[in-house]
């Protein structure tokens, strides 16, 4: 006869702080345009808002 053993269960850890991110509406990058050019790295990119209200971002 074979004795199973279970190991002990291992400690919780400790769940880290969340790091607040900084949050952004849309409609303040906007400013009641469908479109903006972000700059970044020297690089353009464009932020746009479709008719059915959703964000594409393209290089």
């Amino acid at each position: 006869m074979s004795v199973l053993r279970l190991s002990s269960p291992q400690p919780a850890t400790t769940p880290r702080p969340a790091t607040t991110i900084p949050r952004v509406r849309s409609d303040e990058l906007l400013r009641g345009s469908r479109e903006i050019v972000i700059e970044h790295r020297g690089e353009e990119y464009r932020l746009l808002r479709t008719r059915n209200d959703r964000l594409i971002l393209n290089k």
